[in-house]
């Protein structure tokens, strides 16, 4: 597989702040528009509301940056983010972490058929949200009228790690597949602040692909092999007609 990189992201408010004094999100697709096969195409919108009563003095979108004021709301879309996407991390000061409302939603259609488009919101993940144990996915259906996308996380960004995969049969408990997915560094970028820009990063686009269809559902279980890799991971299910999708979060 082959990763591009285009959409950087950070949103700070004061550069002589440490890295201690910010909370680290994570944005698991950045801003974007991409067009795919099965004439897809997928338009990712990162909406951004200060409920606070003074502004973010900085906010920052691929090198350009703004404010954000009191009670103040934007919207940086994929139009206006360029690029393909890719896992990002934002900073937010912890002082204003509360006051900070975030929303990530993904626009899906068909390029033939605009007006047939339905949105996902996909999860913003907190630092504290990263394990270093399990994590199961419930009741993932495999049919191969739809694509079923696992993206992981890696918290550490310069890092390779690995974590297993193991996928049974959610009626019978029987292993269906299991193999080892690893997580590379995306970049070695930097934040004007000196912050790391983006986790690490591994991604296998259809599992139906290794796994007995025939619309079963089964059980996905995580867990790392290197030690003290903190991860996180979610899976993505489409249709492969319609380009519409669900998302499964770990339990």
């Amino acid at each position: 597989m082959t990763l591009r990189f285009a959409v950087a992201l950070a949103l700070v408010m004061n550069s002589s702040l440490f890295a201690s004094d910010y909370e680290r999100l994570l944005i698991p697709i950045a801003p974007s528009v991409v067009y795919c096969g099965y004439d897809s195409r997928y338009e990712t919108r990162l909406l951004l509301f200060n409920d606070a009563t003074r502004p973010l003095e900085r906010l920052c979108v691929d090198n350009q940056c703004a404010s954000l004021g009191a009670f103040e709301a934007k919207e940086v879309s994929g139009d206006s983010a360029g690029g393909l996407p890719l896992p990002i991390f934002v900073y937010v000061p912890r002082a204003e972490a509360p006051s900070t409302g975030m929303s990530l939603l993904v626009e899906s259609s068909q390029r033939s058929r605009p007006d047939e488009r339905a949105f996902t919101e996909l999860p913003i993940v907190r630092e504290s949200d990263f394990r270093a144990v399990k994590m199961q996915f419930i009741g993932v259906r495999i049919d191969s009228d739809f694509r079923q996308t696992i993206r992981i996380f890696g918290l550490d960004p310069q890092a390779h790690g690995q974590v297993n995969m193991n996928v049974y049969s959610l009626e019978t408990s029987e292993l269906l597949h299991s193999c080892i997915h690893d997580l590379w560094p995306l970049s070695s970028d930097l934040t004007a602040e000196g912050l790391p820009k983006r986790p690490s990063f591994g991604m296998e686009c259809d599992m139906s692909e290794h796994i007995p269809t025939r619309g079963q559902k089964v059980r996905i279980e995580l867990e790392p092999i290197t030690p003290g890799l903190k991860y996180w991971a979610f899976i993505s299910v489409t249709n492969n007609k319609t380009q519409h999708f669900y998302t499964i979060v770990p339990r």
